[in-house]
């Protein structure tokens, strides 16, 4: 009895022993994984940067980083991401100190705001445009946006970019006259088929099909029947004529119309039949084609040019003040590709 005693006795100090063992190893290894991930890379200001914030970072760096200036893209891969935590963080405090709060409401407000600027009621239509707009999924967009309107705040209290001079708006036209395109005169017809069957469809191409061919012999005939009442055109009264609109412009309203005016040639041009965007049947003649006169894009190249100077000048600010912040380095990966001796120290990019 005494020996089986002993035994017991051994067997239960022996499993008692592993399972303390276990206990102690592997809540170390479930410490040891979390203060990994919240290993402190930087502190900028008040802030800190972690192994986590970096891993997040990674993609939305990727997603972002063609919208950045070159001069922002130094060293590899790794010290981009931590440069651009840094440049966050850094407008983060600002905004801090600003009292500058962005919550849901916020973001609510803004998104509804930006649809109405585009007159956009739903919403996966506006999810649909922003796609187009920014190349970006909308999830990407949606995540940054909180830093956006921060941005746009701050750049009303903390930053003057100077308004876009005449002669600046002067030289980026002269520069720039083939992507400001050109204006036309030129006068369409256009017909809708009754219903949409191949045969009815079939009709009125033909029917436009012989009217082109007959203008190419005798433009006045193209005249007379767009001032005729086979012609659908809203400018049917005027004989067709749509007089002087830029296609940037007419974009807005007919893109197909205008895509094909850019196509088609010079003044006495006449289209191949093509269907706008109410799947009508047109064609059209072109008057005449100028280059777009200044007068007519002066607002729009003064406001791409604000737009360019907003962003230099909040860029100038965030390199200004980031130099003006105490940073503290920790990451081995930036510190030996930035020579940093002591991390401890302020730290700053040139």
């Amino acid at each position: 009895m005494q020996k089986g005693s002993r035994m017991s006795r051994f067997l239960i100090l022996f499993f008692a022993s592993v399972l303390a063992v276990s206990f102690l190893f592997f809540p170390l290894v479930s410490l040891n994984s979390y203060e990994s991930l919240n290993a402190v890379l930087a502190i900028v200001g008040p802030k800190s940067i972690s192994t986590l914030d970096y891993e997040e970072g990674i993609e939305r760096y990727k997603n972002l980083s063609r919208f950045f200036p070159s001069y922002r893209k130094k060293g590899s891969l790794h010290s981009q991401v931590i440069d651009f935590l840094i440049d966050r963080a850094v407008v983060d405090n600002a905004a801090d100190e600003e009292s500058i709060q962005v919550n849901e409401k916020r973001i609510e407000a803004e998104i509804q705001k930006r649809m109405e600027a585009q007159g956009i009621t739903d919403l996966e239509q506006f999810k649909k445009s922003v796609q187009s707009q920014f190349n970006l999924p909308y999830d990407v967009w949606l995540e940054d946006l909180p830093y956006q309107i921060k941005k746009g705040q701050l750049l009303q209290i903390k930053v003057s970019p100077p308004l876009p001079s005449e002669q600046e708006v002067q030289a980026w036209y002269n520069k720039n006259k083939a992507k400001v395109g050109s204006e036309f005169k030129f006068r369409e017809i256009t017909l809708s088929p009754a219903n949409a069957s191949i045969d009815e469809e079939t009709r009125v191409f033909n029917e436009l099909t012989d009217i082109r061919n007959k203008s190419l012999k005798d433009p006045s005939f193209f005249k007379l029947v767009a001032s005729g009442p086979r012609n659908e055109s809203r400018y049917r009264l005027g004989g067709g004529l749509v007089n002087w609109v830029p296609t940037f412009e007419l974009y807005k309203t007919q893109p197909i119309t205008a895509s094909v005016l850019t196509q088609v040639g010079g003044p006495g041009k006449i289209s191949e039949v093509f269907r706008d965007d109410r799947k009508r049947y047109c064609i059209v003649l072109i008057e005449g084609m100028r280059p777009t006169p200044l007068d007519a894009v002066r607002k729009g190249i003064q406001g791409f040019l604000f737009r360019e100077k907003e962003q230099t000048s909040f860029e100038d600010w965030v390199s200004t003040t980031r130099k003006n912040t105490t940073i503290s380095i920790f990451d081995p990966i930036y510190i030996k590709e930035h020579n940093i001796s002591n991390p401890e120290e302020k730290y700053n990019t040139d």
